[in-house]
């Protein structure tokens, strides 16, 4: 992430406790300097903190989706490690673990003063939507099978009046599963609309697509994005991401024209004159960067990569993360 230097800017979008923040830091020169984002109000009293003991840095309360009308010089690396962080999850007024000792109230919102908790939210929505807030996340299942879940969970509301507690809610989806397992073995019914309903409440699949768009926007030359996901959508969003923006191999611009297109009546042996605009055309279908007259690319610097044993023994939540690092790049191919 810091591959252009220790004094220049860098961005940690989502600051929790500042652990990553403080890291950045250290290794940053006199000059250096680190803005960061949080939502969560703990989060920015705790930046407020640093603030005053550290002046090269700065945390801003607001959404990472805000980063592109928040900060306006050149950045050199961004850090984004999305989802909920630790002190979220153990704080059980929170309402965002299953595994949390004590009992909460169903809320799921990462800043509790924005929008109306979870509890309200169940008891406004339609079987409709909340099916489709369930789908949302990118788990392959049938269409019909989730419009009965949504109307199961509605239906066991209406019995209860509200579904106010974290407990309750958990206890009532573990016996739902149940009844889906024949049709949908290994679902963890549970885990799966508790997630979907945080990500559609804090507005997580928007506020990724937002930063990504404006980070790349105001990386420098060769600065790099660092991604922490942890969630099959967010790793699909990512790599649609860097699909849009990827450099094509250079041999996609020496495609002729007649192998560019799909065979036609008029595309073989006896007409290789082909327009250059339909093999442009083409082109720009098979690697959407090539339709654009967007000033750079983006590349992967590497696979993205598992958490080590070490990191897994300081941190077993990092189990299911996934990193990925994206670097910004001059386009060679117009």
């Amino acid at each position: 992430m810091m591959a252009l230097g220790p004094d220049r800017l860098y961005v940690d979008c989502t600051f929790g406790r500042g652990g990553h923040t403080k890291h950045i830091l250290s290794m940053l020169s006199a000059s250096g300097l680190v803005k960061a984002f949080d939502i969560d109000p703990s989060a920015v009293q705790a930046g407020k903190v640093l603030e005053g003991h550290d002046g090269r840095f700065e945390i801003l309360h607001a959404p990472f989706g805000d980063l592109g009308s928040r900060v306006h010089e050149p950045i050199a690396g961004i850090l984004l490690d999305l989802g909920v962080s630790s002190p979220q999850l153990d704080d059980a007024r929170r309402g965002f673990s299953l595994k949390n000792k004590k009992d909460g109230p169903l809320d799921f919102r990462m800043n509790q003063q924005v929008g109306i908790p979870a509890s309200e939210w169940l008891q406004a929505v339609s079987a409709s939507q909340l099916a489709w807030v369930i789908s949302s996340v990118g788990y392959r299942m049938d269409p019909l099978l989730v419009e009965r879940i949504a109307e199961s969970i509605l239906r066991g509301q209406q019995r209860v009046s509200c579904f106010s507690l974290t407990s309750q809610f958990a206890r009532f989806l573990q016996e739902l599963d149940q009844d889906f397992q024949d049709e949908h073995p290994g679902l963890n019914l549970t885990k799966l609309v508790f997630y979907a309903i945080r990500v559609f409440l804090n507005r997580e699949m928007e506020q990724l697509q937002r930063v990504l768009e404006a980070a790349f926007q105001l990386l420098e030359p060769f600065g790099r994005c660092v991604i922490i996901t942890f969630n099959r959508w967010e790793s699909v969003a990512v790599r649609r991401f860097l699909r849009a923006h990827e450099e094509p191999p250079r041999t996609a611009t020496e495609i002729s024209p007649s192998a560019a297109l799909p065979p036609t009546s008029d595309n073989n042996s006896n007409n290789n004159n082909t327009p250059s605009s339909e093999k442009k055309q083409r082109l720009a279908e098979l690697y959407p960067l090539l339709g654009s007259d967007g000033a750079f690319a983006v590349r992967r610097t590497a696979r993205p990569a598992k958490p080590t044993p070490e990191e897994l023994h300081k941190n077993q939540r990092s189990h299911s993360s996934m990193l990925h690092v994206l670097e910004k790049v001059p386009r060679s191919v117009c």
